[in-house]
Protein backbone atom coordinates (compact mmCIF):
# COMPACT_ATOMS: atom_id res chain seq x y z
CA UNK A 1 0.00 0.00 0.00
CA UNK A 2 1.11 3.46 -0.47
CA UNK A 3 0.42 6.38 1.78
CA UNK A 4 0.57 9.78 0.10
CA UNK A 5 1.03 12.63 2.70
CA UNK A 6 3.21 14.83 4.14
CA UNK A 7 5.26 14.31 8.14
CA UNK A 8 3.84 17.92 9.03
CA UNK A 9 0.03 16.90 8.48
CA UNK A 10 -1.93 15.84 11.56
CA UNK A 11 -4.19 13.63 9.20
CA UNK A 12 -1.62 11.99 7.77
CA UNK A 13 0.15 11.62 11.20
CA UNK A 14 -3.26 9.97 12.55
CA UNK A 15 -3.15 7.55 9.46
CA UNK A 16 0.25 6.47 10.56
CA UNK A 17 -0.21 6.19 13.92
CA UNK A 18 -3.09 4.14 13.56
CA UNK A 19 -1.29 1.95 10.82
CA UNK A 20 1.56 1.48 13.96
CA UNK A 21 -0.91 0.72 16.16
CA UNK A 22 -2.63 -2.07 13.79
CA UNK A 23 0.77 -3.43 12.89
CA UNK A 24 0.28 -2.39 9.40
CA UNK A 25 3.10 0.13 9.35
CA UNK A 26 5.37 -1.89 7.38
CA UNK A 27 3.26 -2.52 4.83
CA UNK A 28 3.10 0.80 3.45
CA UNK A 29 5.15 2.97 2.01
CA UNK A 30 4.95 6.62 2.53
CA UNK A 31 4.95 8.67 -0.56
CA UNK A 32 5.31 12.66 0.68
CA UNK A 33 4.19 15.23 -1.30
CA UNK A 34 3.23 19.02 -0.56
CA UNK A 35 -0.77 20.54 -1.26
CA UNK A 36 -1.45 23.53 -0.60
CA UNK A 37 -5.20 25.38 -0.61
CA UNK A 38 -3.70 27.87 -3.48
CA UNK A 39 -2.39 25.05 -5.62
CA UNK A 40 -2.90 21.45 -6.90
CA UNK A 41 -0.65 18.54 -6.74
CA UNK A 42 -1.14 16.55 -10.21
CA UNK A 43 0.41 12.91 -8.76
CA UNK A 44 -1.98 13.40 -5.87
CA UNK A 45 -5.08 14.78 -7.87
CA UNK A 46 -4.50 11.42 -10.50
CA UNK A 47 -5.81 9.56 -7.55
CA UNK A 48 -7.82 12.05 -5.56
CA UNK A 49 -9.64 15.05 -7.45
CA UNK A 50 -9.91 16.75 -4.06
CA UNK A 51 -5.74 17.16 -3.54
CA UNK A 52 -6.32 16.06 -0.09
CA UNK A 53 -3.65 14.43 1.74
CA UNK A 54 -3.73 11.37 3.27
CA UNK A 55 -4.70 9.06 0.34
CA UNK A 56 -3.88 5.45 0.56
CA UNK A 57 -3.95 3.74 -2.55
CA UNK A 58 -4.39 0.02 -1.97
CA UNK A 59 -2.51 -2.83 -3.80
CA UNK A 60 -5.66 -3.68 -6.04
CA UNK A 61 -5.55 0.00 -7.22
CA UNK A 62 -8.16 1.03 -5.26
CA UNK A 63 -8.13 4.63 -3.18
CA UNK A 64 -9.42 5.82 0.13
CA UNK A 65 -9.51 8.78 1.51
CA UNK A 66 -9.95 11.34 3.86
CA UNK A 67 -8.27 10.17 7.06
CA UNK A 68 -11.09 8.68 9.03
CA UNK A 69 -12.21 6.37 6.07
CA UNK A 70 -8.41 4.85 6.07
CA UNK A 71 -7.91 4.68 10.07
CA UNK A 72 -11.17 2.50 9.71
CA UNK A 73 -9.57 0.41 7.05
CA UNK A 74 -6.49 0.09 8.91
CA UNK A 75 -8.52 -0.85 11.87
CA UNK A 76 -10.74 -3.13 9.98
CA UNK A 77 -7.53 -4.88 8.29
CA UNK A 78 -5.74 -5.12 11.14
CA UNK A 79 -8.38 -7.08 12.95
CA UNK A 80 -8.42 -4.08 16.04
CA UNK A 81 -11.99 -3.76 16.43
CA UNK A 82 -11.16 -1.83 19.49
CA UNK A 83 -10.31 0.62 17.72
CA UNK A 84 -13.29 1.59 16.04
CA UNK A 85 -16.46 -0.48 17.77
CA UNK A 86 -18.78 -2.28 16.19
CA UNK A 87 -21.88 -1.73 19.23
CA UNK A 88 -23.36 1.39 18.26
CA UNK A 89 -23.30 3.29 21.27
CA UNK A 90 -19.54 2.36 21.38
CA UNK A 91 -18.96 3.16 18.27
CA UNK A 92 -21.13 6.86 17.84
CA UNK A 93 -19.00 7.64 20.81
CA UNK A 94 -15.85 6.91 19.19
CA UNK A 95 -16.82 8.66 15.99
CA UNK A 96 -17.91 12.00 18.49
CA UNK A 97 -14.17 11.91 20.02
CA UNK A 98 -12.96 11.69 16.39
CA UNK A 99 -15.26 14.87 15.69
CA UNK A 100 -14.19 16.81 18.10
CA UNK A 101 -10.51 15.90 17.58
CA UNK A 102 -10.39 16.60 14.17
CA UNK A 103 -12.54 19.99 14.52
CA UNK A 104 -9.92 21.23 16.82
CA UNK A 105 -7.58 20.62 14.34
CA UNK A 106 -9.54 22.53 11.36
CA UNK A 107 -9.49 25.78 14.24
CA UNK A 108 -5.63 25.32 14.70
CA UNK A 109 -5.37 24.59 11.07
CA UNK A 110 -7.83 28.13 9.96
CA UNK A 111 -5.95 30.15 12.56
CA UNK A 112 -2.58 29.01 11.06
CA UNK A 113 -3.90 30.17 7.53
CA UNK A 114 -4.66 33.37 8.28
CA UNK A 115 -1.83 34.04 11.22
CA UNK A 116 0.17 33.55 7.61
CA UNK A 117 -1.26 36.21 5.59
CA UNK A 118 0.62 39.85 5.49
CA UNK A 119 -0.94 41.58 8.64
CA UNK A 120 -3.02 43.97 6.43
CA UNK A 121 -5.35 40.64 5.35
CA UNK A 122 -5.32 39.46 8.16
CA UNK A 123 -8.84 38.89 9.88
CA UNK A 124 -8.49 39.47 13.35
CA UNK A 125 -12.09 38.25 14.17
CA UNK A 126 -10.90 35.26 13.05
CA UNK A 127 -8.18 34.92 14.81
CA UNK A 128 -9.93 35.73 18.54
CA UNK A 129 -12.79 33.51 17.56
CA UNK A 130 -10.48 30.46 16.59
CA UNK A 131 -8.70 31.20 20.10
CA UNK A 132 -12.02 31.21 22.04
CA UNK A 133 -12.98 28.01 20.51
CA UNK A 134 -9.78 25.82 20.89
CA UNK A 135 -9.93 26.93 24.48
CA UNK A 136 -13.38 25.83 25.14
CA UNK A 137 -12.49 22.55 23.61
CA UNK A 138 -9.48 22.26 25.43
CA UNK A 139 -11.31 23.48 28.70
CA UNK A 140 -13.87 20.67 28.17
CA UNK A 141 -11.83 17.53 27.42
CA UNK A 142 -9.79 19.16 30.56
CA UNK A 143 -13.36 18.61 32.85
CA UNK A 144 -13.63 15.19 30.52
CA UNK A 145 -10.70 13.08 31.78
CA UNK A 146 -12.51 10.70 33.23
CA UNK A 147 -14.44 9.25 30.06
CA UNK A 148 -11.01 9.61 28.30
CA UNK A 149 -9.46 7.17 30.56
CA UNK A 150 -12.40 5.43 30.23
CA UNK A 151 -11.99 5.11 26.77
CA UNK A 152 -8.91 3.61 26.60
CA UNK A 153 -6.81 3.27 23.12
CA UNK A 154 -9.67 4.30 20.00
CA UNK A 155 -9.73 6.12 16.48
CA UNK A 156 -10.91 8.61 18.58
CA UNK A 157 -8.79 8.96 21.68
CA UNK A 158 -5.56 8.34 19.25
CA UNK A 159 -6.72 11.41 16.79
CA UNK A 160 -7.10 13.76 20.01
CA UNK A 161 -3.90 12.86 21.24
CA UNK A 162 -2.44 13.64 17.60
CA UNK A 163 -4.88 16.76 17.97
CA UNK A 164 -2.95 17.81 20.93
CA UNK A 165 0.49 17.23 19.55
CA UNK A 166 -0.11 19.42 16.66
CA UNK A 167 -0.61 22.39 18.97
CA UNK A 168 2.26 21.47 20.92
CA UNK A 169 4.33 21.72 17.24
CA UNK A 170 2.25 24.76 15.85
CA UNK A 171 1.23 26.59 18.62
CA UNK A 172 3.21 26.40 21.69
CA UNK A 173 2.99 29.79 22.92
CA UNK A 174 -0.50 28.74 23.93
CA UNK A 175 0.76 26.36 26.53
CA UNK A 176 -2.03 24.68 27.27
CA UNK A 177 -1.10 22.59 30.07
CA UNK A 178 -0.23 25.19 32.62
CA UNK A 179 -4.37 25.55 33.53
CA UNK A 180 -5.29 22.44 32.49
CA UNK A 181 -3.56 19.88 34.22
CA UNK A 182 -6.36 16.51 34.07
CA UNK A 183 -5.83 16.92 30.08
CA UNK A 184 -2.45 17.35 30.37
CA UNK A 185 -1.50 13.66 32.82
CA UNK A 186 -3.81 11.78 30.44
CA UNK A 187 -2.16 13.42 27.51
CA UNK A 188 1.49 12.45 28.49
CA UNK A 189 0.23 9.04 29.72
CA UNK A 190 -1.26 8.40 26.46
CA UNK A 191 1.39 9.54 24.21
CA UNK A 192 3.73 7.17 25.62
CA UNK A 193 2.51 4.72 23.48
CA UNK A 194 4.95 3.82 20.68
CA UNK A 195 2.49 4.47 17.99
CA UNK A 196 2.30 7.78 18.93
CA UNK A 197 6.10 8.15 19.89
CA UNK A 198 7.52 6.26 16.77
CA UNK A 199 5.55 8.90 14.27
CA UNK A 200 6.42 12.24 15.05
CA UNK A 201 5.90 15.51 12.99
CA UNK A 202 8.56 16.94 10.95
CA UNK A 203 8.86 20.15 9.43
CA UNK A 204 9.47 18.95 5.52
CA UNK A 205 8.33 21.65 3.75
CA UNK A 206 7.33 25.50 3.49
CA UNK A 207 4.94 26.66 6.25
CA UNK A 208 1.71 26.56 4.48
CA UNK A 209 2.16 23.21 2.97
CA UNK A 210 0.72 20.35 3.93
CA UNK A 211 -3.09 21.93 4.51
CA UNK A 212 -4.74 18.75 4.09
CA UNK A 213 -7.22 16.47 5.74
Amino acid sequence: MKLLGSLRSPYVRKALVVASETELRGDIELVLHSVHLAAHEPEVMTVNPLNKLPTLVLNDGRVLFDSLVICEFLAWKGGRNDLMPAEPEARFRVLTRHALANGLLDLAIMRLVEAAKPAERQWPEVLAACDIKIAAVLDGLDADDDALAAEGCTIGTLALAVALNYLDFRFAFLEWRKTRSRLGAWHRDFTSRPSLRDNPFEDTSPALAGMVR
